[in-house]
């Protein structure tokens, strides 16, 4: 039976794939513009913002500075989440940057001998987060037009990421060590070399995967496959008696964090209602921002399946959070 299953898997990746490659021939000119325009989003948006960060918190991984400094959350982190104090750091660099970058530290981590395989999952369940610039001034202010909605939908998205680190504290542990051994490193010009290397691939692969997600988006609305998935969303919402043409927003949402919002906002339903919606797809983060994140984590030897569901737990609890601070302040 497992046999079957991957065969069908394999053959149904294989026709997918086929699938897609049939219509960049049938319309060459469509997708090469979509491939434009996600690496020209990487080029002026992406890439500076995320580069940077991915040298610097190389560097400092690598120095172990970030073993140093994690002493300082070891006694919260180690009681709240079963995790190494380093975790606090990655939280902190990841709300600060966004995704995928703690992903990618987490992974680092893991290639020092600072986080092992069951940690690296922990630690994803709650360090896995958006940005404060894309939160409050791309979908607050840009989208919604309102500054006090990007707060509201800030705040939820971190405590959620949090409450959701609590849900999967015990994913896998063990009366374990907690803390790795520190161990200075004074090879710096290896160092400095080795985290350019590591950080230009870094940021080349997630160009790479927002440019398929680019196409892949255009393609399944050109096919009309997301309308099938909005149908999906609009019976749900119509059960929950809430405007279905918020359908739209969570279908491009699933696999496209920034198309779903922009969709939400243009829906023309409550605030009340789109507010706590796009915090939810916010914390799920599209299945363009898994793959990037899912580049560096199965480095760690983690279940996919696993990861699968802390984002989607972490979307529920931050939606719910979020709702209840609409309904209280907004």
């Amino acid at each position: 039976m497992k046999v079957l299953f991957v065969k069908i898997r394999y053959i149904g990746l294989a026709v997918l794939i086929v699938f897609i490659m049939l219509a960049l021939v049938l319309n060459p000119e469509r997708y090469m513009q979509s491939v434009t325009n996600g690496l020209m989003v990487w080029l002026y948006s992406v890439l500076p913002a995320l580069f940077p960060f991915f040298f610097f918190s190389g560097l400092l991984i690598k120095l172990h500075v970030v073993d140093n400094l994690g002493a300082r959350f070891s006694k919260f982190t180690q009681k709240a989440f079963h995790c190494p104090g380093s975790s606090g750091i990655i939280y902190l660099l990841s709300i600060v940057s966004g995704y995928p970058v703690g992903a990618k530290i987490a992974s680092e981590m893991y290639k020092s001998g600072a986080l092992t395989r069951e940690q690296v999952m922990r630690v994803n369940a709650f360090a896995s987060t958006s940005g404060p610039l894309f939160i409050v001034g791309a979908v607050g202010v840009g989208m919604f037009l309102d500054h006090t909605c990007g707060i509201i939908m800030l705040i939820s998205h971190y405590i959620g990421a949090l409450l959701n680190g609590l849900l999967y504290r015990n994913y896998g542990y063990k009366k374990e060590k907690l803390e790795a051994p520190y161990v200075l490193n004074k090879n710096t010009e290896d160092i400095m070399s080795a985290t350019m290397y590591d950080s230009i691939i870094s940021i080349l692969l997630v160009g790479g995967y927002i440019a398929i997600f680019f196409i892949l988006i255009d393609i399944l609305g050109n096919f009309g496959i997301l309308s099938v998935i909005s149908q999906f969303f609009s019976v749900i919402l119509n059960f929950l008696g809430l405007d279905s043409s918020l359908s739209v927003g969570l279908a491009s949402g699933i696999f496209e964090v920034t198309r779903g919002c922009l969709d939400l906002s243009q829906a023309g339903a409550s605030l009340k209602v789109i507010i706590p919606l796009a915090c939810a797809l916010i914390s799920w983060g599209g299945i363009s921002i898994h793959f990037q994140s899912l580049t560096f984590l199965s480095k760690c030897g983690i279940k996919k399946r696993v990861f699968f569901l802390q984002k989607f737990t972490q979307s529920i609890i931050s939606g719910l959070v979020c709702l209840v601070f609409v309904l209280l302040f907004l």
